[in-house]
């Protein structure tokens, strides 16, 4: 049995831009913060809590307090919401609900998500593009301020709710710490993006990268051939 860990933003949602922009928006809105840089991959991990925690290290030299943090999570929520429904929804990665409908219901697989958002962005972006969540195991950036340790979170969680042990694990994602977050826990990968940032995934040794999951055939071949 093989269990699949989707990454969330441009790997199955299409928010990548809007969620940038809404970090960004947040941290000027609660904290009075600009030229805050946008170069993810030069903070310590890619997620949402080590960013923010590094940000406030850097302008006020203190980590943020659980109430900053709290009210960070509500203006970022509050701001993806009000731009999801001017665009008229989150989409969802081209096929992404043909496939997981597939892995679902698949005698061989079972799927997670580990995500370096925060539960209620995470959450929210699945369900504005009418992505499964019901029991579904995850782990986001609420559990763990690294990648890695949410992926192992993900792994632990759904081995309590399958009921099984896995040591076929493969991470689908679409930056360059999602695949080097994958080779350190030892775990394959599947990149999922097309243009420059495929060439980074594929610089980095990415076998498979995908624009999306049009082909569900190749995917699960891909998933077969990696695992």
């Amino acid at each position: 049995m093989q269990l699949v860990i989707f990454d969330i933003d441009g790997t199955l949602t299409q928010s990548n831009d809007l969620d940038n922009d809404a970090f960004l928006q947040t941290l000027f809105d609660v904290f009075g913060f600009v030229e805050v840089s946008n170069d993810w991959i030069s903070y310590s991990h890619v997620t949402d809590a080590c960013i923010l925690k590094e940000v406030c290290q850097n302008f006020l030299n203190r980590i943020p307090s659980s109430h900053e943090v709290t009210i960070f999570q509500t203006r970022l929520l509050k701001l993806l919401t009000e731009s999801a429904t001017n665009i008229g929804g989150i989409q969802p990665i081209s096929g992404a609900s043909n496939i997981l409908s597939k892995l679902l219901i698949s005698p061989n697989h079972h799927i997670a998500y580990a995500s370096g958002a925060w539960r209620v962005s995470a959450l929210f972006k699945l369900q504005s593009a009418n992505l499964p969540i019901e029991n579904i195991p995850y782990a986001f950036s609420d559990d763990d301020e690294s990648r890695e340790g949410i992926i192992k979170i993900a792994l632990n969680r759904a081995e309590k709710q399958y009921g099984q042990v896995f040591s076929n694990i493969i991470y689908v994602g679409d930056g360059i710490w999602d695949i080097r977050s994958a080779k350190k826990l030892g775990y394959g990968f599947i990149g999922i993006a097309s243009g420059e940032e495929a060439e980074k995934l594929h610089i980095e040794g990415a076998t498979y990268i995908f624009p999306g999951y049009d082909d569900a055939e190749i995917f699960l071949n891909a998933l077969a051939s990696t695992g």
